[in-house]
């Protein structure tokens, strides 16, 4: 079953050359080309105060074990997990991070995974609140015409998510299987060995409440970036797609990018832009070069960005 459960990436890889062969190429590559560059330049642009918000998190989180990890070193530990992550469906970025964690915020291996975890957590949460609101109102608006009550009940299942998940004494129960889904395989051992302390370091991440607000918001923040970004990048390629539209859908369509059935949310994304953004006005060529240009302005330049940063951790080149 392991030996499957490897291969399964390949299911959005298949579904994406599927998609391929339903599209006019050749539409879509003139649809790239064409783009419009005030929109795609301010696309690219943005991609730098996402990247800080998450850098920012990560600095804020090794704070509450009086480490000292410096905002380009925040910064550079975030954008060196991008090379990995984005050309494996394993966890091989998420080592590159704890590495880089350990390394410069001079953290014990079970310390730095707690970071890198309790970073993942508050990420999941606010992209789950986002996506459960943005659903619930859709849902709402479609059968019972009423956006403003289906917000709220959006808003509360989040944190009703938060208090379950948070609450001590659900959250080895609740967690654990979350946990080992995010370690990468070669960290799992060392987690199951120093499990204790593990947990003992997670809850220092994520109690007591007040020290939640400023990682949860900047986890916001982040999104909302990538929500105003993808909105340009239909604005690139000249989508009548509005904004409305996409923060409300885009949110669950990068839930849908976490299952481990593709690499880089290939054919997964694909399949739901064409599914959930479809409208008379826009073609599917039009869509695949709108998924592309979300593609270009995020993951790809994030990850020849880390390049720089991934050679700055090697061991190596420090015995030199």
């Amino acid at each position: 079953m392991r030996r499957l459960s490897s291969y399964l990436f390949l299911l959005g890889l298949a579904a994406f050359l599927f998609l391929l062969t339903q599209v006019d190429l050749g539409e879509t590559w003139h649809i790239l080309l064409s783009a419009r560059p005030s929109w795609t330049l301010a696309a690219f642009l943005l991609i730098a105060p996402e990247v800080l918000f998450k850098g920012v998190r990560l600095s804020v989180l090794c704070r509450s074990f009086k480490a000292r990890l410096s905002l380009k070193d925040s910064v550079a530990v975030y954008l060196a997990g991008q090379p990995l992550g984005a050309v494996t469906p394993a966890k091989l970025g998420d080592i590159v991070r704890i590495w880089g964690i350990q390394k410069w915020a001079s953290l014990r291996p079970h310390s730095a995974f707690a970071v890198h975890v309790a970073d993942k957590v508050f990420d999941l949460l606010s992209l789950g609140l986002l996506a459960a609101t943005g659903l619930v109102i859709l849902l709402a608006q479609s059968r019972f015409k009423g956006p403003a009550v289906a917000a709220l009940c959006g808003i509360g299942l989040g944190i009703l998510l938060m208090v379950l998940v948070l609450n001590p004494g659900w959250m080895r129960s609740l967690l654990k299987p979350l946990l080992l889904f995010l370690a990468p395989r070669r960290l799992q051992d060392q987690v199951q060995a120093h499990g204790r302390e593990f947990y003992k370091d997670l809850l220092t991440l994520l109690q007591p409440l007040d020290r939640l607000l400023a990682p949860f918001l900047l986890s916001l923040g982040a999104w909302v970036v990538v929500l105003v970004r993808t909105y340009f990048c239909s604005m690139a390629v000249g989508l009548p797609i509005p904004f409305s539209h996409i923060a409300l859908i885009l949110p669950a369509i990068i839930v849908l990018e976490f299952l481990p059935v593709t690499v880089m949310g290939f054919g997964i994304r694909e399949g739901a832009f064409f599914a959930l953004f479809a409208s008379p006005e826009v073609t599917t060529a039009g869509l695949l070069s709108f998924a592309m240009m979300t593609v270009v302005a995020g993951p790809l330049l994030t990850a020849l960005a880390g390049l720089a940063c991934v050679l700055k951790l090697d061991p190596s080149r420090e015995k030199r």
